[in-house]
């Protein structure tokens, strides 16, 4: 148990005593460890750490930590953040440690969301936050950066490709399955207010011909209406699956393109 008392300590108990061991007389390596740690799942508990010492506020405000902290319990847009500076100071400071979700979120709201007179700029600054984070193994900006890379011109596409197979599993139903859970997850960061930008990404994509048997077409088409209609292998495998491998590359992104542009 951590005490939030001026010698903070973990209580070991056993048979014959009891042994306390202090916070601060952890190896500073170790103290380290257990922030990143923190910090990688929630921004709750490393604000709960900081409280614990001294020493844990001073390594809980390193820059590793703030490169590896957790952002998901904060909304794209934190409208009812009651100290709007203190978030944006903070926000910034995770942006320039490049932590991948804040790289993630800004690219989101660069590409997608901002509508001024410096539109360009701000696209162009939202693709390369969403370049670094995908590079930096974030799932939802590699698909919406591979997205757009795709639609952006034939010279792109096939960057695209290759940084959407990061995203890809053995057999093509996990593929599907793994596709579908990010897809939502970034269109509903999207579509509250990037519908227009949408539009103007969906009349840029240009659909690639191929000259494939057409079993992945058919596959992706069976899944989809398993997906949607709830119902799935208790194992998670079909019988009649496919090694991802062998599929069609160009089927399988124009029909994730399609459910992405979906309504759209």
């Amino acid at each position: 148990m951590v005490s939030s008392s001026s010698s903070p300590s973990f209580k070991k108990s056993s048979h014959k005593a009891a042994t306390k061991i202090s916070l601060n007389s952890l190896p500073n390596d170790l103290l380290v460890e257990i922030s990143l740690h923190v910090a990688s799942s929630s921004i709750t508990e490393i604000h709960n750490l900081q409280l614990v010492s001294k020493s844990c506020q001073r390594f809980c405000n390193d820059r590793y930590v703030f490169h590896r902290l957790s952002l998901r319990e904060i909304p794209l847009f934190p409208w009812h953040h009651h100290n709007r500076a203190n978030f944006s100071k903070f926000f910034n400071r995770c942006l320039k440690n490049e932590n991948p979700e804040a790289l993630y979120r800004q690219g989101l709201i660069d590409c997608f969301h901002l509508d001024n007179n410096d539109e360009q700029n701000n696209i162009n600054r939202g693709i390369a936050c969403l370049s670094k984070a995908a590079k930096k193994g974030n799932q939802e900006a590699q698909f919406v950066y591979g997205m757009i890379l795709i639609c952006l011109a034939e010279k792109t596409k096939q960057k695209g490709f290759k940084i959407l197979s990061s995203l890809i599993k053995p057999s093509l139903s996990s593929t599907v399955k793994e596709l579908e859970e990010i897809r939502q997850k970034v269109r509903d960061n999207v579509l509250w207010r990037g519908k227009p930008k949408m539009k103007i990404l969906k009349s840029l994509y240009v659909h690639e011909n191929c000259n494939c048997d057409g079993r992945t077409k058919k596959f992706l088409a069976k899944q989809t209406d398993m997906l949607l209609s709830k119902i799935w292998f208790s194992n998670g495998e079909d019988n009649n699956d496919m090694v991802t491998s062998s599929a069609c590359e160009t089927c399988l992104w124009h029909h994730q393109l399609q459910l992405f542009f979906d309504d759209i």
